[in-house]
């Protein structure tokens, strides 16, 4: 017989506590009969990155296959990069022109916006956030080493314009905001000093009519300090009052998601496109990882195959914490946001790369291969389900550079005279 655990599971949105005997999907549908249709069920807010005009273009869809279809045609913004969507379907993105004092807020894409007051330019990297137990729309900007919040209820009204509100109580100097999540009175930010990223939970006072009072629970937590390392992109509260939170560690350092490689044919390289879904729960004491998904801990080589020679000496291998191809469709290359939120599952745009080295016995140059997908994980088995590749689609600018390297290949001598187009993925 299968053996099952009892577990409390709270609903965060009267704070109700039921007891279940059951295993994880059992869990997952009592709590969605309890809360009915106080659950969201959003499209895909996804976009694309424009190189030569350094913006983003953005648009929701019904499903990913939909946004390929399109080509990724959509919205033209630059940031903050602000997408959310509330229960009735309606979703909201921020416009800001470099040096403006305001911002305006659209609700599917239709004139007129609302004027956002006072955000000027440090506002947090996803500045928007839905919370579906209250139906309140939360923007986040810090302005002289302030915490500045606004909210909405009931935004698909949509009237009036947001003043932000300084939020006491929290040191935020020196600090840039990169997103945030809140459910009722919880609420989580992730913030970098420019040297690590943090998480930081707290509880939150206040309405739209006045300031705000951020209360700390517990010490900020680096995602070194969750078990992982990079940057936290970005942070989810689902209707159970579950935190996800997203680690990217994309490029040559260990600590952050730069998106830029450097290889160099004359000595030791290590590179990284890695990442992680955390699965947290709130304690007394703040917050711990209650698992980890997708997560690349250990490293493999890349060796260039035959005499791959550059600049006179053999090229050095390469160290690779990035998903070999035969394993990712179960690991991460480096999520950046939380793009759609449905009943039993998420979905995450993942960007990064994969390389291979030269392989001169084949006549063929090493190459970098961006991935740029919407990877989608059960809710119920946290486990993930599948991944979609947007061809043609870029989330960031990847970049390879170095010694050796020109339009995206790592060089070796008479290795280039076959057809490059044809070197495959490892």
């Amino acid at each position: 017989m299968e053996a099952y655990d009892t577990t409390d599971v709270l609903l965060a949105r009267k704070s109700e506590t039921i007891k279940v005997t059951a295993g994880n999907t059992a869990e997952c549908s009592i709590a969605l009969a309890l809360l009915g249709n106080r659950v969201l069920d959003t499209g895909y807010l996804l976009w694309k990155y424009i190189s030569n005009e350094s913006a983003y273009y953005f648009g929701r869809s019904e499903s990913v296959e939909d946004f390929i279809s399109n080509g990724g045609n959509g919205y033209i913004y630059g940031e903050p990069f602000g997408a959310a969507e509330d229960l009735e379907s309606n979703w909201y993105y921020i416009s800001k022109s470099n040096g403006d004092t305001d911002g305006v807020l659209y609700k599917n894409n239709s004139s007129p916006g609302l004027t956002i007051n006072g955000i000027n330019n440090n506002f947090f990297t996803d500045p928007l956030y839905y919370d579906e137990m209250e139906d309140a729309l939360w923007f986040a900007n810090s302005t002289s080493n302030k915490l500045n919040l606004s909210k909405m209820t009931k935004p698909s009204t949509f009237s009036g314009s947001l003043d932000m509100k300084e939020a006491g109580g929290i040191d935020f100097e020196n600090k840039i905001g990169v997103a945030f999540a809140v459910q009722g009175n919880d609420i989580y930010i992730v913030y970098t000093d420019l040297i690590n990223h943090y998480l930081q939970r707290g509880t939150i006072s206040g309405n739209e009519d006045g300031t705000f009072t951020f209360e700390p629970v517990g010490s900020a937590m680096s995602a070194e300090d969750m078990g992982v390392s990079g940057a936290i992109t970005d942070v989810a509260i689902l209707y159970d009052g579950t935190v996800y939170v997203l680690v990217s560690n994309v490029g040559n350092s260990l600590g952050d998601s730069g998106d830029s490689f450097i290889y160099n044919y004359n000595q030791s390289n290590t590179m990284y496109s890695r990442g992680a879904l955390l699965k947290i729960q709130s304690t007394s004491s703040g917050f711990e990882v209650v698992d980890t998904l997708g997560w690349t801990g250990s490293s493999r080589q890349i060796k260039p195959v035959g005499d791959a020679i550059y600049g006179g000496e053999s090229l050095k291998p390469l160290t690779a914490y990035i998903p070999s191809l035969s394993e990712n469709s179960k690991k991460f290359y480096g999520p950046r946001r939380f793009v759609a939120i449905k009943p039993k599952e998420i979905a995450i745009a993942d960007c990064g790369a994969n390389f291979v080295m030269p392989n001169c016995n084949e006549r063929q140059n090493g190459k970098r291969f961006d991935h740029n997908r919407v990877v989608t994980v059960s809710l119920s088995s946290f486990a993930i389900l599948g991944a979609t590749e947007l061809k043609n689609i870029k989330f960031s600018n990847l970049t390879l550079d170095g010694s050796g390297i020109s339009g995206g290949y790592i060089n070796a001598i008479g290795c280039e005279d076959k057809n490059n187009d044809k070197i495959e993925e490892q």
